[in-house]
């Protein structure tokens, strides 16, 4: 990742957390909380986690520690702000780091294989080519234990060019889509108020759920958290036809060998 794009989570870190307001993070956040399930006394890492929401889930799922790491160091001021007013600093812990490049080479040392479970939610969306992915999975694989757990939330096809994503009806609008070397890049509207945008990259390994580079590196057992059973699609199931349909994202989980 670019000094120009980390720059860009930490100009729109305020307005990021009006993201939660949105249809989509309603049911982003019940499908992670699934994926989730019971975190009794787990050691997480979340890669990518931002301002911190899941490691908060996984914190009130039973979560002992949660390491954080991001490359924005605003959205996780936030994070540790609100950790703060909560009166429970110390359950999560954060990090300054790209998610796709070794943690050690950027100082921060984590421990090998030691972890229940690794998020990273919408990390792979990040990947500007083949080896950033792997470098992304090789963080993954490393820090989990030999049966450990993975979930993230991702980009899917079909629904990056769907009609409901051109006009930004559960939340977020894609625009110049792009054909880059084993995927796509494009620009991505998120539609609070006011919108804000920023770029997005992701490889056709992640997007078309082919999930080659993970199983080279250990990883089984790939399923999609069913967004059908979900709370808030089921309180409105007209409104989320066109995602079922053709759903743009999905929390898919995965196990270390």
């Amino acid at each position: 990742m670019t000094d120009s794009e980390k720059a860009q989570y930490n100009t729109v870190a305020v307005e990021y957390k009006a993201y939660d307001d949105l249809p989509m993070a309603k049911l982003e956040a019940q499908l992670i909380r699934t994926a989730l399930g019971d975190c009794k006394g787990f050691k997480i890492l979340d890669l990518g986690g931002g301002t911190g929401t899941h490691a908060r889930q996984a914190v009130d799922l039973g979560a002992e520690a949660v390491d954080v790491v991001d490359v924005a160091t605003e959205m996780m001021q936030i994070g540790k702000d609100i950790e703060a007013q909560m009166g429970r600093e110390g359950k999560i812990r954060w990090h300054t780091a790209d998610a796709g490049k070794p943690m050690a080479e950027q100082g921060v040392n984590l421990p090998f294989a030691d972890y229940d479970l690794v998020m990273a939610n919408w990390v792979f969306d990040h990947a500007h080519t083949m080896e950033d992915l792997r470098g992304m999975w090789k963080n993954i694989t490393g820090a989990l234990k030999p049966g450990g757990k993975f979930l993230g939330i991702r980009v899917i096809q079909p629904g990056i060019f769907s009609e409901h994503v051109k006009v930004g009806t559960y939340g977020a609008r894609y625009e110049d889509i792009d054909v880059i070397p084993g995927g796509l890049k494009c620009k991505v509207i998120l539609m609070t108020n006011p919108p804000f945008s920023f770029g997005g990259t992701m490889m056709e390994d992640s997007y078309g759920m082919l999930n080659e580079v993970p199983k080279g590196m250990g990883m089984t057992d790939f399923k999609a958290v069913p967004a059908e059973e979900m709370g808030v699609v089921k309180s409105d199931p007209a409104f989320w036809q066109t995602h079922l349909a053709e759903p743009l994202f999905a929390v898919v989980t995965a196990r270390k060998v």
